[in-house]
């Protein structure tokens, strides 16, 4: 059984998200606009990626949990909706990005933290059951991931 301790670990490990992407702040256009690395995602693409997906995710999943409504969550085609969030990212400011993954991000954070253990601990939907642990860990994982790569990346920019 979960505990009460473990969701708050689970929220601060999700918003370290939030300091990393406060952290590109500093990095101009030019920065903004490479490849990660070779054949990879340029930094805005990958800021809009994480930030649609916590938009889906919130609009889709959290909120609706918050407000006892049915979740409206489809099986998504991952490349499909990774090509749609690299030419968000192409086409947006950096600014707006920013400003959209933490507001994204904190509203996930912010939503879940008020729910009732019993409605954290819940499954939602029949066919693949939402689960709001499984979800945390598995976005936590995924932005390890990605963090990981920027890390890589920061430190070919640090002089």
């Amino acid at each position: 059984m979960e505990t009460i301790e473990s969701k708050e670990q689970l929220l601060e490990q999700f918003s370290e998200w939030i300091s990393y992407v406060k952290k590109l702040e500093g990095y101009g256009e030019d920065v903004w606009n490479e490849e990660i690395a070779e054949g990879k995602w340029s930094l805005r693409e990958l800021v809009s990626h994480m930030m649609l997906w916590d938009k889906y995710f919130f609009e889709t999943a959290i909120e609706k949990i918050y407000k006892e409504e049915t979740l409206t969550l489809q099986h998504q085609d991952f490349n499909e909706f990774n090509d749609k969030a690299m030419e968000y990212g192409k086409k947006t400011s950096i600014r707006q990005l920013i400003d959209q993954t933490i507001d994204y991000r904190e509203q996930i954070i912010q939503h879940i933290r008020k729910l009732p253990e019993e409605s954290y601990l819940a499954s939602y939907g029949a066919e693949e059951p939402f689960r709001l642990p499984q979800y945390l860990k598995d976005f936590i994982w995924h932005d390890q991931g990605h963090m990981s790569q920027l890390d890589h990346f920061i430190q070919r920019h640090s002089h």
